[in-house]
C-alpha cells in the first residue's frame, strides 16, 4: 500500500482517535483543533487512510521552530515511521521563511527521543530544570527589603543587552514560555518585555524578572540572568510577594524557574523547589542545518561522481579491449581472403 505524508487539520481527529499510541492519558485529544491551527503545524504519516505517525511543529516569534508532538502507532513502531515523519516536520520547518532556528525539547530519561534528534541533525545545546513550588518562605529573610519595580521599557531593553543579548554574558538561553527555552535573539524580547515585570535591587545592580501564564496551571514565570541568586538580599521576599499575589487570583499558581546544574548546585538543603526530570533543549540554526544538508549533498555528488567517473573509465577500458578484438578479427579476416 501506498504511504504518503500531508498536512493535517482538526477533522483528522477521526484518524488520530484510531491510532493506538499507548498513552491512557493523552493531552492532544482534546486540543487536537488548536494544534492543527494558528502557529501550530501538524503532520500525518499514512498508509491509506491509516494514520501511523505524525509529528509538527509550533512557530514562536516567526524566528523560533519547536518540532514536537511525535505519536506512533505501537502496532508499527521500529519500521522507522517516527524518524521519517520527524525529518518531514523538519524539512517543512525549514521552508518556512522566516524561521531562523529549528529545535525541541525532551525529558532527560527519553533517550529514544534523543537519539532520533541527533539523527535528524537536531544537537544538545543546555539542560535545565523547571523549579516548582507553591511557596518561598524558607528562602524568605525577613529583614530584606522587597526590590521595587521598574516600568521604563527603555531600562528594561537597557537590562537585557547587559546580560542576554550581552557577547560575553555566559546565559545564552532565554526561557521564553514554560516548557520553552530557547537561544536567545533580538527578535525575542520584541513586545514581550511589555508584558514582563522587571524589579530591580537597591544598587541597581541587580534585576529580576516576573510574569503569569497558563500551561494548564498557573504559572509565576521567574528569570534572574545570574548564578548569584543566594547571595542577593530581598530577591526571594519579592518573588513571594509576586506568588502571593498571584495565589490570590488562583490558589494553585507556582513558580516555574529554570535552573542549570551550575545552579541546582547552589540550593541549600532546604530549598522548597520540586525538581522533577531535567529537560534538554536540542536545535540548531536554520544557516547551519541548511548548511549541513549542502555538505552532505555535495559529498554525496562527489561520490556519486567519483563512481561514475570509475565506470566510465572501466567501460573505456571495455571498449578498447573491443576495439582490439575486432581490429584483430578484421586483421584474420583479410589475411584468410588473401590466401584463398
Amino acid at each position: 500500500m501506498t504511504e504518503h505524508i500531508r498536512q493535517l487539520t482538526a477533522a483528522d481527529l477521526i484518524y488520530y482517535e484510531k491510532m493506538q499510541t499507548g498513552l491512557d492519558d493523552d493531552y492532544m485529544l482534546p486540543i487536537f483543533d488548536r494544534i492543527t491551527s494558528g502557529a501550530n503545524y501538524l503532520y500525518g504519516l499514512f498508509e491509506s487512510d491509516k494514520l501511523l505517525a505524525l509529528s509538527g511543529f509550533t512557530l514562536f516569534k516567526d524566528y523560533y521552530a519547536m518540532l514536537g508532538r511525535l505519536r506512533t502507532d505501537q502496532r508499527f513502531r521500529k519500521s522507522g515511521y517516527g524518524t521519517k515523519i520527524v525529518e518531514y516536520s523538519l524539512n517543512q520547518a525549514l521552508a518556512h521563511p522566516d524561521v531562523k532556528w529549528i529545535g525541541a525539547n525532551t525529558e532527560q530519561h527519553n533517550q529514544a527521543a534523543q537519539s532520533l534528534l541527533k539523527k535528524v541533525g537536531l544537537p544538545p545545546v543546555k539542560l535545565l530544570y523547571a523549579a516548582q513550588t507553591t511557596t518561598l518562605e524558607a528562602l524568605v529573610t525577613n529583614a530584606a527589603s522587597l526590590w521595587k519595580e521598574e516600568t521604563n521599557k527603555s531600562t528594561k531593553m537597557n537590562w537585557i543587552r547587559q546580560t542576554y543579548l550581552h557577547p560575553l554574558f555566559d546565559k545564552k538561553v532565554f526561557p521564553l514560555e514554560a516548557y520553552y527555552p530557547f537561544p536567545v535573539s533580538e527578535e525575542m524580547f520584541e513586545d514581550s518585555i511589555d508584558q514582563w515585570h522587571f524589579f530591580e535591587n537597591e544598587d541597581k545592580t541587580r534585576c529580576v524578572i516576573m510574569w503569569e501564564e497558563f500551561k494548564g496551571v498557573n504559572y509565576l514565570h521567574v528569570v534572574y540572568p545570574w548564578h548569584d541568586f543566594m547571595n542577593q538580599p530581598g530577591l526571594f521576599n519579592t518573588v513571594q510577594q509576586e506568588l502571593s499575589n498571584a495565589q490570590k487570583k488562583d490558589s494553585q499558581t507556582k513558580t516555574w524557574w529554570d535552573f542549570s546544574e551550575t545552579d541546582v548546585a547552589l540550593l541549600p538543603n532546604n530549598h522548597p523547589f520540586k525538581l522533577d526530570s531535567p529537560w534538554i533543549l536540542h536545535g540548531l540554526s536554520k544557516e547551519a542545518l541548511l548548511t549541513d544538508d549542502i555538505s552532505d549533498s555535495v559529498k554525496r555528488a562527489n561520490e556519486l561522481i567519483q563512481k561514475v567517473e570509475s565506470e566510465l573509465n572501466d567501460l573505456e577500458q571495455i571498449l578498447d579491449q573491443e576495439a582490439d578484438t575486432i581490429e584483430s578479427l578484421s586483421d584474420q579476416l583479410k589475411n584468410n581472403e588473401e590466401s584463398l
